[in-house]
Parts: C-alpha cells; structure tokens; sequence
C-alpha cells in the first residue's frame, strides 16, 4: 500500500511539472502588440528652415560678404537693405529698371530684403561731395548697387581719373559706417554713336577688377547693331524696352533660378 501511495504521488508530481511548464510556454510565447519602433526615422523640416534654405539659393551669385551679412540678417530677423544709387537713368519716376528691380528682389525674398533707390542729375564729383550722399548713408545699406554717374560724368567733362576717385570716396565712407557693407558697379546704359564714352566705361571696368569690386557688365546684353530701339530721343536715358531689358539682367542676378 504504501509502495502504491508513492507511485501515485510519483504521477502527481509529473503532472504538475508538465502542465505548468505548458503554461509558462503560452505565456512567454504571447506576441507583444504594437511594438515601439527602434528604427529612426528622418525629421521632417519646419517650414522656418525650408523657407530659410530656399531663400539662401537666390543669393547664389552674390558676393560672398553680401552672402555672409545676410545670412546674419535672417538670423536676427532684421530685413536685408540693398541700395540702388545712380543717375537719372535709373528711371525711377516712369518704372524704369530700378523700380522693376526693387519689387522683384522685394517679392522674391518675401520682405527679407529690403531695396531703397537714390536717383541724382549729378555727377560723381557732386554726388560725394553734397548731402546726397549722407541721404544714401542713413539708410545704412548692407550692400549698394552703384551707377557711378558716368554719361553724366562723360557729358560735364568728368574724366575717368575722377569718376574713379568719386568712387573711392563713397566706398570708404561706406565702410567706415559699417565694416560689412559690399559695394557693386555698374556702368550706365549704353549709347550709340559714342567714341570716348565707351573707354571711360572700359577704364572703370578695369577699375573695379583692381580694386576687387564686383562689376555687373550689362553691356554686354545690350544688342550693338540697335541700340537705338532702347534709348529715349536725347539716349540719356534708356526707353521702356532699354530699362526692361537692364532690369532682367539685373534680376537674374540678384535672383538665381
């Protein structure tokens, strides 16, 4: 009897080894629902910073100290200023080039930048030597597009050596006022028929490349055989068709594709 007892009991112990090991295996064995994913997925960017790289591209063929300040400039949400100075063949009272400059580089960049224009009938020698020159100075450009007066200059006897030295002035001042402001020339439009003209334009090209200043050479999209299907009568100043085409060559400058 008692041998049979501890056979029974031999049973028993088994039983229970085997059910609770069946059991503990559906357990353990059970999958996990919805699992937290250890893969990293890519951060989507904020419209801030998507905005911000789109309007860096259009800076894409400044030069890169104009680059570099308004970079600076979005960084401290302050608008980017960007001075367009010259003659009266800036057409500012009839939509000429400047004006259709300005609102595509202000559309362009949403606000970021912020585009004033000094028009003058002066010369360079006038224009650095009077207030006009402090009025472009208190706006405190960050950069400045230059039309150094030179068929004013050409038409009152002003020669190159002058235009040049006027030149020199404002840029200095320029930077006295602030040591990150970036000067850019560009030479007035062209006209027909002209003989010293042509070389006082050559001689300020030559000027800018000595002295490392950026030079904008419009000229070169101005057609040669037709010039005066882009002038006004008197070619003192260019016609709606002269300014639109000064205007895109300039545009696609200060806006890069």
């Amino acid at each position: 009897m008692k041998a049979f007892s501890l056979i029974i009991l031999a049973i028993g112990c088994v039983a229970v080894l085997f059910y609770g090991n069946q059991y503990w295996s559906e357990r353990t064995s059970t999958p996990v629902s919805n699992p937290p994913s250890t893969e990293s997925h890519e951060t989507s960017k904020s419209p801030d910073t998507a905005e911000t790289k789109d309007v860096q591209s259009l800076i894409a063929n400044w030069p890169e100290d104009a680059k570099a300040a308004f970079k600076e400039s979005l960084k401290d949400g302050e608008p980017y200023k960007l001075a367009l100075v010259g003659s009266t063949a800036l057409g500012k009272e009839e939509n000429g080039w400047s004006i259709q400059v300005k609102e595509a580089i202000e559309n362009a960049f949403d606000g970021k930048v912020a585009v004033s224009i000094f028009q003058y009938d002066t010369t360079s020698i006038e224009f650095v030597n009077g207030d006009k020159i402090d009025e472009v100075l208190g706006f405190a450009p960050q950069l400045v597009l230059l039309e150094p007066f030179s068929l004013n200059d050409n038409s009152n006897r002003v020669g190159s050596t002058s235009n040049q030295g006027s030149i020199e002035l404002f840029k200095r001042k320029l930077i006295e006022q602030n040591e990150d402001a970036v000067l850019i020339l560009q030479p007035t439009h062209p006209i027909d028929g002209a003989t010293y003209y042509p070389k006082q334009i050559e001689a300020l090209k030559e000027f800018a490349n000595t002295q490392d200043i950026t030079y904008l050479d419009h000229w070169s999209a101005w057609p040669e055989g037709s010039l005066r299907d882009y002038l006004g009568g008197t070619q003192e100043t260019p016609n709606e068709k002269g300014h639109t085409l000064w205007s895109q060559y300039l545009i696609d400058y200060f806006i890069a594709d």
